[in-house]
């Protein structure tokens, strides 16, 4: 079903006017700034760090021109991660982050050679570090520049035909997504996991737009998002599509990335190696240039010689219109003198000054400096020869390697692949005024998990002026910004500091307003809790899903999405199986019930570490359950955070709230009678595929009604429910 304008208007309070760009320029880097601040003043009055987080790495090899670290944990996003060497701090471009490794938790850097010499001599403390400040920062410079081209979009789409997936029919919901992406500047696809949004919908839109000779850019809010929606994409590609070779991921990938498809990534190697080589050209330039200058050591002193004894004209100068000798012998020093910027203009005056002082100037310049490159040893027993013949490897190398740099790629790709951060920091709006960054020259760009990506990021893709499109899901979790939802919340209400620091816990779908109506009414959506309004923006809703069992389809249907989502017709019912732990006693969001009933399924079950997640609300439960599991299992533990975008064939959740006598913990992030508890509890039991496993206080839970997780315990069969017979006393 396609419907345009279907979310109700909320109304708002505060400014609600259409924004020029400047104004709202001034207002997002208010934002920056305000959180910038806080954080700075706050960092280190929280443990761990506010916006900063610190990944130990435990060894590092140094090989040639490279260095692969080990690390003790998970980094969750390489986005504007810094390398920490001993005490020097180096940010994306000079640590040269290679590719990632999630399984042997390894990441490649190529770092200078200088780095690389401190690592393998000196040993130092080596850390990754990722702090929110940087990409603030970055944030705030890219709307104090660009800020201005914030605007709907200026342009129609322009399109061919859409192209499916051989040998599959798409649904009438899916062809009515796709001409409504297709016809209009803004668009909204909603739908659950596995409704087509990426196979059928996004792919088709894709192709359509490079059949009709256009470019696309299309963004997810991480690295890892980045790569799934690849994934997603290429699955409905032929291997003959010129989408394959025209295609650019930006940013560090994963490893398994990066083995499946090399041809898409950066070789930032590449351009590192063509920097090493211009160093290396310079270098046997600057060592002919000395031999030159040695060469033509006698013919300078002659000369020299021969203008002092130059007759002078009647006002006293030496002219070298009077002097054939001096001019035919200086003649045969201009190729000489052009190679150099400095000679060549003293050349460009002997004519019009006396040649005395002329030659005398000259000679300073080219003998009177610096010559460190006349007194490399190593070139000590080469030829001239020698030395043009190495100039001449190393350009044909820089040219071979030209054709794999990023800026090339970026001029041929059909399709660039990036996060919106990978924008912000590396590019400029299309029509821009050229600064030294490239142009992101696309005509139509796509945000996938649209839901997930934060408003101040997403805003910046609405300079480019072309349409753009949102696929997502907004009951799926919202952005993760680490700013506290409380104190945001008392600043928007109060004004004063951090006004505008609610910008940052909203969602990319609220571009609309902030352009149309500005900030003011956004505050009043963001403190009602108010879903995204859709003035000019169609939404296109997807709701046949082959992810979801017909059994887990009815209950979110009902709790959730209730606009007729309904599960595969051929594929049966998800498997779900309920693991009843009950913990007597605790004091906060830990429960070492679960934890424990956790451990045994998978000592017994034994799945495949890369086929099972275990899943949970709550960090501090998190940790329990890690030290529990082992090694073989840790890191497949995560937070329902960190499963936004990913799908595995087994899915644990650790609920951690129950009902307890001790004391009355509130459910956060589990009560789907909050915004919030609905959306964590509807992203966990979606990311499995084909079995779910639910843990927790099962009479709790089934005792409360309209609760997501009771809807969910009550499609079970009894003999799907295992009673964990072991009680936790107390959750020390």
């Amino acid at each position: 079903m396609c419907v345009a304008n279907c979310n109700p208007v909320i109304a708002g309070s505060g400014d609600g006017f259409p924004m020029d760009g400047a104004d709202l320029s001034a207002a997002l880097v208010e934002s920056a700034n305000e959180v910038y601040q806080y954080i700075t003043d706050m960092q280190f009055a929280t443990d761990p760090p506010l916006g900063m987080s610190v990944s130990d790495v435990i060894s590092y090899v140094v090989g040639e021109g490279y260095a692969v670290l080990h690390l003790e944990g998970q980094v969750p996003d390489t986005c504007g991660l810094m390398l920490m060497v001993g005490d020097r701090v180096l940010q994306d471009s000079d640590a040269g982050f290679d590719r990632y490794d999630e399984v042997s938790r390894t990441i490649v850097v190529r770092p200078g050679a200088d780095v690389l010499e401190d690592m393998a001599e000196k040993s130092p403390k080596v850390r990754l570090i990722s702090d929110m400040r940087f990409l603030i920062s970055t944030v705030g410079e890219f709307y104090r520049r660009y800020g201005g081209f914030l605007t709907m979009p200026l342009s129609d789409p322009v399109a061919s035909a859409p192209v499916y997936p051989e040998g599959s029919e798409p649904s009438r919901g899916q062809r009515d997504a796709v001409a409504n992406v297709l016809t209009h500047r803004t668009s909204y696809v909603w739908g659950a996991p596995g409704t087509g949004k990426t196979q059928f919908v996004l792919a088709a839109c894709i192709r359509a737009c490079m059949a009709a000779g256009r470019k696309v850019a299309v963004f997810a809010p991480t690295n890892n998002s980045v790569e799934q929606v690849l994934r997603g994409v290429m699955k409905a590609v032929p291997p003959d599509d010129p989408m394959w070779e025209g295609t650019i991921r930006l940013g560090v990938p994963t490893k398994s990335f990066f083995r499946d498809h090399p041809e898409m990534c950066e070789d930032r190697q590449a351009q590192r190696r063509i920097a090493e080589c211009e160093r290396v050209l310079d270098c046997l330039e600057e060592v002919l240039y000395e031999r030159n200058c040695d060469d033509l050591l006698h013919d300078f002193e002659s000369l020299r010689s021969a203008a002092f004894s130059a007759e002078e004209d009647p006002e006293g100068n030496v002219m070298l219109r009077d002097h054939a000798d001096l001019r035919g012998s200086f003649q045969d020093m201009l190729p000489f003198l052009a190679m150099r910027p400095a000679t060549r203009d003293l050349a460009l005056e002997a004519s019009r000054r006396d040649f005395r002082s002329v030659i005398g100037d000259l000679f300073d310049a080219v003998y009177r400096r610096q010559r460190p490159a006349a007194d490399i040893e190593e070139y000590e027993g080469w030829s001239d020869a020698d030395l043009m013949s190495a100039m001449m490897e190393t350009e044909s190398e820089m040219k071979a390697l030209m054709s794999r740099t990023t800026g090339v790629r970026l001029e041929k790709a059909v399709l660039i692949a990036a996060t919106p951060h990978q924008f912000i920091s590396r590019f400029r709006p299309k029509g821009s005024e050229e600064d030294g960054r490239p142009e992101l020259d696309v005509d139509h760009i796509f945000l996938d998990e649209a839901g997930y990506c934060g408003l101040m990021q997403s805003a910046s893709l609405f300079t480019n002026g072309v349409p753009v499109t949102f696929l997502g899901d907004h009951m799926q979790l919202p952005p993760v910004s680490q700013l506290d939802d409380e104190v945001l919340r008392s600043a928007a209400e109060r004004g004063g500091r951090l006004k505008l620091g609610f910008l940052w816990n909203m969602s990319s779908l609220h571009c609309e307003t902030l352009i149309t109506e500005g900030p003011g009414v956004l505050s009043a959506i963001y403190l009602s809790d108010g879903e995204p309004v859709l003035r000019s923006t169609p939404r296109s809703d997807l709701t046949e899903s082959h992810r979801f069992g017909r059994n887990l389809a009815r209950v979110l249907d009902s709790l959730v999405y209730m606009n007729g989502l309904s599960g595969s017709l051929d594929g049966g019912d998800l498997e779900i199986v309920c693991i009843d732990a009950v913990c007597t006693s605790r004091e906060g969001r830990d429960n070492r019930a679960e934890a424990e009933a956790v451990r045994e399924f998978l000592r017994r079950e034994k799945p495949d570490p890369g086929d099972v997640a275990v899943l949970t609300p709550y960090s501090v439960q998190l940790s329990v359950i890690k030290r529990m599991v082992g090694r073989r299992y840790r890191d497949s533990v995560m937070t329902v955070h960190g499963s936004q975008g990913r799908e595995w064939d087994a899915v644990v959740l650790s609920v951690a709230d129950n009902g307890i006598e001790s004391r009355e913990v509130p459910l956060r992030f589990t009560s789907s009678q909050t915004p919030i508890g609905k959306k964590v509890i509807n992203t966990a039991v979606s990311r499995a595929k084909r079995r779910l496993v639910i843990v927790c206080d099962r009479d709790f839970w089934m005792s409360r009604q309209d609760e997501l997780i009771g809807g969910i315990l009550r499609e079970m069969r009894p003999e799907d429910v295992e009673v964990f017979n072991r009680r936790c006393p107390d959750a020390s």
